[in-house]
């Protein structure tokens, strides 16, 4: 399995060899001496155990939070490297780890390049977040003799198929792992149906209900330039997050047909990705609507004017649904499976959402559940009224079966601040009734690791100053 599987690879890298050097000089292909293993680093040699931590991007850096400061406090003599795949996801993991320690880009998936990455870090333990399959990394970390975990794995119900037509590999990749912790029990049974072993699989619940939005202070400076742009109160806004491409048409044309009802009406839109920002921006000049960007922004000199203010920075976007009056979570009106809807409902924010939900259904399916708590009646009061039953779902959020359905729901949000305010705390009560804290979710797999790993005394539950010495947190080149 494994020979073919690599065969595949050989006879695939001088196909890709033109692809790869094309991105990594366009800048599109960052950390490439990384990504082959090519760096060293002194921390390894510290004699303190090393954890290596992959995150594939920034929504599993930021999920993998929780975990890091459970780990802290167990092991607090450990080093962490932590990797991720894309620039937004390295930033966010430079961020959480200490100058210390070390981030990087993750090696491809060859022998060689694997080996070699783990003789660099020399890790005790490998710790995969959510569903990143890698056959010879697996097999290579075991060989290398490192206690190897999966935390916070999933397969969708779109990916299993793919995964099950190919299942004579992946019950051997799965074998590999000491301990496979999974988001819930439909994972779980995907997971055994492609050859887990039984006894490695926990259901523990999603990681990313014990992460937090971080705060940010330009989201001070935001209220206030709301509020004193107007003699009046100001608002209302519609903070779209994580869209993709196709999505921000709609946005915009609900946002023109709610503009003149709403005057003062504003739009903070977040495309999903960096190489979008341009195009976005375009966008929306082109429909000549009023726009500022938010790396020109600055509080309190430049003026905040009703009209669509883009996101163009990364790792702010949770921290800005606080501003919401209403909160659209991207990626869900276009077939792409859509987004992470916990950091509005943090905020208690009402959350609106598409049919798409592939890649959280889970999650969205648990807060639709709570058509008890907002019944349809109760969404017929106030001002307006707004279709229910089969054209729009609500439970502790609302689900639109289309871009037409944008414009009403808004509107009905709007205009009737009573209903919005349950919805919001309704969100809010189920993603925290999902977890009541991280420990059931990050402990499990702590304990886990203390157990494999049998550390001395020494390295557990006792902390110590942080050494005083030269950073060696970036990796060097050779």
């Amino acid at each position: 399995m494994y020979l073919l599987y690599n065969l595949a690879l050989w006879l695939a890298t001088p196909l890709l060899l033109p692809w790869v050097a094309y991105r990594a000089l366009r800048g599109r292909l960052p950390g490439l001496g990384q990504r082959l293993g090519l760096f060293s680093w002194e921390g390894s040699s510290a004699g303190a155990p090393v954890v290596w931590i992959h995150a594939v991007s920034l929504g599993e850096v930021s999920a993998a939070g929780a975990f890091i400061k459970e780990l802290r406090n167990r092991f607090p003599k450990a080093r962490i490297v932590m990797t991720s795949s894309t620039r937004t996801g390295w930033n966010a993991a430079r961020r959480l780890l200490s100058p210390q320690e070390l981030v990087l880009y993750p090696p491809w998936d060859l022998r060689f390049v694997c080996r070699r990455f783990l003789r660099r870090i020399k890790p005790q333990a490998v710790v995969i977040v959510e569903t990143e399959l890698w056959p010879n990394l697996f097999r290579e970390c075991k060989r290398y003799g490192a206690v190897l975990l999966l935390a916070n794995g999933r397969i969708s119900e779109k990916t299993f198929p793919r995964y099950l037509a190919s299942r004579f590999l992946w019950r051997h990749v799965l074998g590999q792992p000491d301990g496979l912790f999974l988001q819930s029990s439909a994972d779980a049974s995907r997971f055994k149906a492609l050859g887990a072993p039984a006894e490695k699989v926990h259901v523990l619940g999603n990681l990313k209900f014990a992460s937090r939005p971080r705060r940010s202070p330009i989201v001070d400076a935001l209220r206030k330039s709301f509020r004193d742009s107007s003699d009046s109160t100001a608002g209302p806004v519609i903070v779209a997050g994580s869209t993709m491409p196709g999505e921000e048409k709609y946005l915009l044309e609900a946002f023109l047909q709610l503009l003149p009802e709403f005057p003062r009406l504003w739009m903070i839109l977040a495309p999903r990705h960096p190489d979008r920002f341009t195009a976005v921006t375009e966008q929306v000049q082109a429909l000549g609507i009023p726009f500022q960007l938010r790396s020109q922004w600055k509080a309190p000199t430049t003026p905040i004017l009703p009209g669509v203010l883009i996101l163009d920075s990364m790792g702010e976007l949770g921290a800005f649904y606080e501003l919401a009056t209403v909160a659209y979570v991207g990626g869900t009106l276009v077939a792409t499976g859509g987004h992470n809807i916990l950091e509005p409902a943090y905020f208690a924010r009402p959350i609106v959402i598409g049919p798409s939900m592939t890649n959280f259904q889970e999650i969205a399916d648990e807060f639709l559940q709570d058509a008890g708590l907002l019944s349809a009646a109760s969404a017929q009061e106030g001002v307006g009224r707004v279709p229910v039953g089969d054209y729009i779902r609500i439970g502790s959020i609302i689900q639109v079966p289309d871009a037409a359905a944008l414009t009403p729901v808004f509107r009905f949000l709007f205009l009737n601040p009573a209903f919005r305010r349950r919805l919001g705390e309704a969100a809010r009560d189920r993603s925290q009734r999902n977890l009541g804290g991280a420990a059931p979710v990050v402990a499990p797999i702590v304990d886990e690791l203390q157990r494999l790993l049998a550390l001395p005394g020494d390295q557990i539950n006792r902390r110590s100053p942080a050494p005083q010495q030269e950073t060696v947190g970036a990796a060097k080149m050779e």
